[in-house]
């Protein structure tokens, strides 16, 4: 009879201890969940808002249970990628009309050309080129079209066929180089007329590798171009193609750099308009 009590005993004490136990983790829990809390507020008060997602990750990694914390750590979510959103829209903002200045003082010098039976996007050419003057030289042009796709055409003429499909620019020892372009492709063209050859091969943004970007930075030196793949060719470019595709390169980085400014700006606005219409 006297094991039986002491066995009952020994019972309600464990189970005393394990209440008392799980009372005391929940008080710690609660703690812990008060004191992020805590740090979190003051943390987007202060606008270390990166910092203030990786504690408030942390309410749900550590605290998988405590649904109603869980549920004020989304909300305050919300309120860092809003402020997040808000402060990108300020430097966005206050960036994109000086980019929008760089380019409209730069596209004056530029005609824009479309022809509305083939063409659903037009161009941005150098107003000082003129097609008609290069039918019988080999030449590097460059345009711009309104999508702010950058786009080099290496053009040849001769009495044989050439069959390159890159193109290499030289100053001394320092060269740059576009991509491959394989004669399959049909950016790379080529038709032959009255014992004449006209080859043009198109490049279209990276395509074009580092080759504009090293024209545009030696436009006062003479630059050797050479055409790679097939039989080559070698010319150095004139004065004014160094002017003209140094132009229209800097053209194209200021307007991509305004694209891409108006697409940030409007997917900010997306975003912030997204969370305040859910809440």
């Amino acid at each position: 009879m006297m094991g039986k009590k002491l066995n009952i005993i020994v019972l309600i004490s464990v189970l005393f201890l394990l209440l008392t136990s799980c009372g005391s983790s929940s008080t710690q829990a609660e703690r812990d969940i008060e004191a992020r809390f805590s740090l979190i507020d003051n943390l987007i008060n202060e606008n270390l808002l990166n910092v203030a997602k990786i504690e408030l990750d942390s309410i749900h990694i550590l605290h998988p249970r405590a649904l109603d914390a869980r549920r004020k750590a989304r909300v305050l979510q919300d309120t860092v990628v809003v402020r997040e959103n808000l402060r990108n829209l300020a430097f966005l903002d206050s960036l994109l009309p000086i980019r929008q200045h760089q380019a409209d003082s730069i596209g004056r010098n530029f005609r824009f050309e479309k022809d509305e039976r083939f063409q659903t996007v037009g161009n941005f050419v150098y107003r000082q080129l003129t097609i008609e003057q290069n039918f019988t030289r080999n030449y590097l042009r460059a345009f711009v079209d309104e999508n702010a796709d950058f786009l080099l055409v290496s053009h040849f003429t001769g009495s044989n066929r050439n069959n390159h499909t890159s193109v290499r620019a030289s100053v001394g020892e320092l060269f740059a180089t576009t991509d491959t372009i394989p004669l399959s492709s049909p950016f790379n063209h080529a038709f032959t007329e009255g014992g004449t050859t006209w080859e043009t091969i198109t490049f279209r943004n990276e395509t074009a590798g580092n080759l504009p970007a090293f024209i545009a930075q030696y436009p006062n030196e003479r630059i050797r171009i050479e055409l790679t793949g097939g039989r080559g060719a070698v010319y150095f470019l004139t004065e004014m193609d160094r002017r003209a595709l140094a132009e229209t390169y800097n053209f194209w980085v200021a307007l991509r750099d305004v694209r891409m400014l108006e697409r940030e700006i409007e997917r900010a606005n997306a975003v912030i308009e997204h969370i305040r219409t859910r809440n």
